[in-house]
């Protein structure tokens, strides 16, 4: 049995920044970092597509959802995006925001992050094991045990729990530290997939696979609306991905409706006004031109088939439906069936609650026992929310444990 003063489980951006913070203080030598892919970091690697979303400029706690928003405002404000942004320059890396407020490396590659932190973590000398699945821990006395499904056995007297949610399990996040973390009496709630791409129904979309819109879109329940977004919506072949529908998606249930707004900077009649001077100056074109040089032609056409209009038909035969056409275009709608799941989303909302943890992210069921990262129930927007309330939520947390070594 292997005997530390703390233990890490997981090497993803939570757990990595609990290890550096530790190092930094002069603890490295006295912890291990455990994390069962062969590498650290994987799915950091992929955050923002690939280009590396670390933060947002704008990090007010409208962005999060979780049981206990106090601990989320918390943690935010004790460790803030300049901090993070500081930290990270010290390494060596430079970081700029988009017109999005969404912070990036230079660049642009989110492997270049990953690689920073191996490579201060390395110079800290702290321990990383990889290839290396934690199944079982419990507490006696004073120490934590813990079982690897290698076969190996650990000792520790300070447990970190980083281990991810259940989302993107390609990536190793497959949900087991759930099972940790209630074998130390925690509760769980209930875990959805979140940041993922929505299933709708499908003949509305036809003939539109591919297709990339800047638009505006509203999630309706119930008549009412419930969230809205402006973004990229893209179709596919079984529904809509992109970040406006990623934004939505916290919110989103079968059952619910998406409109969509393919003109979100003209109004209804500026609209209305251009299909009628179309009609005007060029009387003898085909319905299916009508949409030229206003929206994207596939969806021009979809709007006319939604609208029930042969698109072989002359433009001054639809003259009657121009208003119903510009509504369409400026309201369509689809009914969501679901969406892709855990196997598709970028994060998870739910997870252990944030309730039964202290200000430090300390259990306050099990004494020197810390849940950081997507492991809480807490769950930000697109844009870089997720990665910061990680960074966040294991630098405090080992600040915590390295104060209580002083």
């Amino acid at each position: 049995m292997e005997n530390f003063q703390t233990m890490i489980i997981g090497a993803g951006a939570a757990g990595l920044f609990a290890a550096l913070r530790l190092g930094e203080a002069g603890h490295g030598k006295e912890v291990l970092l455990v994390e069962r892919n062969e590498r650290a970091g994987r799915k950091l690697s992929a955050t923002g597509n690939g280009q590396g979303n670390v933060t947002n400029l704008d990090l007010s706690e409208k962005h999060y959802r979780s049981s206990d928003m106090r601990l989320v405002s918390s943690v935010l404000h004790r460790f803030v995006r300049e901090e993070l942004l500081q930290y990270m320059a010290s390494l060596g890396g430079i970081f700029s925001a988009d017109e999005e407020g969404r912070v990036y490396p230079a660049s642009r590659q989110a492997s270049a992050v990953t690689d920073l932190l191996r490579f201060r973590l390395a110079e800290l000398g702290v321990a990383l094991r990889t290839g290396e699945k934690i199944i079982a821990a419990e507490k006696r006395g004073g120490s934590f045990y813990l079982r690897a499904a290698s076969g190996s056995e650990y000792c520790c007297k300070t447990l970190v729990l980083a281990c991810g949610g259940a989302a993107a399990p390609h990536f190793g996040t497959d949900g087991s530290g759930y099972a940790l973390a209630r074998s130390f009496g925690h509760t769980v709630t209930p875990l959805r997939p979140s940041l993922v791409q929505q299933k709708t129904d499908l003949p509305p979309i036809r003939g539109l696979k591919g297709v990339r819109c800047n638009c505006r879109i509203r999630l309706i329940r119930g008549g009412h609306s419930v969230c809205g977004a402006e973004g990229d919506v893209i179709f596919t072949d079984y529904g809509i991905s992109g970040n406006a529908v990623f934004k939505i998606s916290p919110c989103a249930s079968a059952g619910d409706t998406v409109a969509i707004d393919f003109l979100p900077d003209t109004e209804s009649a500026a609209l209305l006004e251009a299909l009628r001077n179309k009609l005007k100056s060029a009387p003898a074109l085909k319905a299916e031109d009508l949409f030229r040089c206003v929206v994207n032609s596939a969806v021009g056409k979809a709007i006319l088939r939604r609208c029930g209009i042969d698109g072989a038909r002359n433009i001054q035969d639809i003259a009657g439906k121009l208003p119903e056409l510009a509504q369409m275009a400026k309201n369509y709608t689809l009914n969501l069936t679901g969406s892709l799941g855990f196997d598709s989303a970028q994060v998870t909302q739910g997870g252990v609650s944030a309730l039964e943890l202290d200000e430090n992210l300390m259990s306050k069921k099990v004494k020197n026992l810390y849940i950081v990262g997507e492991l809480v129930d807490v769950d930000g927007d697109c844009g870089g929310y997720n990665l910061q309330w990680a960074f966040s939520s294991g630098w405090l947390a080992a600040g915590a444990v390295a104060g209580s070594k002083n």
